[in-house]
């Protein structure tokens, strides 16, 4: 059993059985890529889930930090994962399989070949392109994504202006063009306009069935009428077309059908449910896409599944889950983000796939890959972000991750505080423990933690500030030690027992 020092006991290195053996209630995340995930019968079964939602990376050209709010301006982002494609030796495997494969799978590679030859016009005039890698990458994913869902599910592809014309012909292939359900707008307003265009405020989803015998919910996402819809219809209205008379026309009690454009505010930079992700989705989009095509009851699976989202909201309407996310990172903050919002699951158990299950398992990780270890253990710890210390040789004091608490006194609403964390995979120096220390007095940061293996927690004990602070329910050390084998325990962080979001959130209680 793997307990998260804020939560209890997560269900960990139970490995990967099929969906009809798992628990009741399926809640699960794996700390990998989708395609590996996909392609294990054993993790997801093929025809066993309801509804698919993904929001993969773009082509954009862009590179995306990890999520950090915080005094930290001089440390250096943490890159979560760089939406840039090229065409490499792997990618060529992927079209070969695809060309020995069917019918389908052929013509995915024609396509995908096609591209190729565009690109290559486009780099004979000086442009670089990336797109065919792109599309090879997204191809072979989503036929895994076809082979898991059900004849009943449908999926949901979220995607810019840039790429979806070309996904669209992916999709129509993969899926079938008579299964094409909408091409949804998602609309939305915003703050500055470039001088030379119009403003750029849409995104596309795709909305696919597997089969014409689909689950489709029209009165769950029924909206109001308009004022002036409403007063129109006080006076009887007929439905006359040509010879042929379709009778009275009502309004239905429900409200009425959404159109394929939907206006929804992005999470506001302020907003409370706002986790640091640029590319975060808002949760009433989530909300209606679940709501209309799955059940209570149904599993819903997001392969790329980022801060977590589709997750929360799968969760609060009582729907079975599946995240995926390369980021392991990434799926510590999604498990932390629904835990919070969500009370019931607070003596729950989600089963967590391909991170460290014991102490061996972390120690191999820190070997093998300080940076991931790092990212793996703030993720553990519930760190709201990670920050990428500066490459300077011995103590460094760097801010590998940042906690936020509030003080509970009762004269007094909580303010936020933060406790900085920082990881340390291998030797843990004296300079060390003491330079995080000087680290948050210059932060402004209220507390230290240093997460070590335990073979080197009595540096940390011997060399850490004796500092204090209190509130009105005890007193807690500035500066303590957090060993790795204390990860997989029900060890629990001496801090205060206030944790929020924000300072916007209802006050909860947490042991600690």
């Amino acid at each position: 059993m793997y307990t998260n020092p804020y939560y209890g006991s997560d269900t960990l290195g139970k490995g990967y059985s099929s969906l009809h053996e798992q628990q009741e209630t399926m809640r699960q995340l794996f700390a990998e890529d989708c395609l590996k995930t996909l392609s294990d019968e054993l993790a997801i079964s093929p025809s066993s889930i309801d509804l698919i939602y993904l929001d993969p990376p773009f082509n954009s050209k862009s590179t995306y930090n990890l999520p950090f709010k915080g005094k930290y301006r001089n440390a250096k982002p943490v890159m979560a994962f760089t939406d840039t494609w090229e065409w490499k030796e792997e990618q060529n495997g992927y079209l070969e399989e695809l060309k020995a494969g069917s019918d389908q799978s052929q013509l995915l590679a024609n396509i995908i070949e096609n591209v190729r030859t565009l690109q290559g016009v486009y780099r004979a005039r000086g442009r670089k392109s990336d797109l065919a890698a792109y599309l090879i990458n997204m191809a072979v994913r989503l036929i895994k994504m076809r082979t898991v869902l059900k004849d009943s599910g449908s999926i949901y592809l979220h995607c810019d202006p840039y790429a979806s014309h070309y996904l669209k012909m992916i999709m129509d292939v993969i899926f079938g063009p008579k299964n094409f359900r909408n091409e949804i707008v998602w609309c939305y307003r915003g703050a500055g306009y470039p001088k030379m265009d119009f403003g750029k405020r849409h995104d596309i989803l795709f909305r696919y069935s597997k089969t014409e015998n689909y689950t489709f919910n029209i009165d769950q996402v029924r909206m109001p009428y308009a004022e002036a819809t409403i007063k129109r219809f006080t006076h009887k209205i007929g439905n006359v077309r040509g010879d042929k008379d379709y009778g009275q026309q009502e309004l239905h009690e429900k409200g009425r059908c959404p159109d394929d454009w939907w206006e929804i505010q992005p999470v506001a930079p302020s907003a409370k449910e706002r986790l640091g992700y640029p590319t975060q989705k808002p949760l009433p989009l989530l909300e209606r896409i679940i709501k209309a095509s799955s059940n209570e009851g149904d599993i819903v699976l997001d392969p790329f599944c980022g801060c977590g989202t589709s997750i929360e909201a799968a969760e609060s309407l009582r729907r079975q889950w599946i995240g995926i996310d390369i980021s392991s990172f990434a799926v510590g903050l999604i498990r932390e983000r629904v835990v919070r919002n969500t009370t019931r699951l607070r003596n729950l158990d989600i089963e967590m796939h391909a991170v460290p299950v014991n102490v061996n398992m972390a120690r191999q990780l820190a070997q093998r890959d300080k940076f991931e270890f790092e990212k793996w253990a703030c993720g553990a710890m519930g760190a709201y972000g990670m920050y990428h210390r500066p490459g300077t040789k011995g103590a460094d004091g760097g801010v590998d991750g940042v906690l936020d608490f509030f003080p509970f006194h009762y004269n007094s609403a909580p303010k936020k505080q933060t406790a900085i964390i920082q990881v340390k995979g291998g030797t843990v120096t004296p300079d060390a423990v003491r330079a995080l220390s000087q680290t948050v007095r210059e932060t402004g940061s209220t507390a230290g933690i240093m997460v070590c293996f335990q073979k080197y927690m009595r540096t940390v004990e011997n060399n850490r500030s004796k500092d204090t602070f209190g509130d009105d329910m005890g007193t807690y050390p500035v500066i303590q030690g957090f060993s790795v084998e204390d990860l997989f325990t029900d060890k629990r962080l001496n801090l205060p027992q206030y944790l929020r979001r924000s300072e916007s959130d209802a006050p909860r209680l947490f042991k600690i």
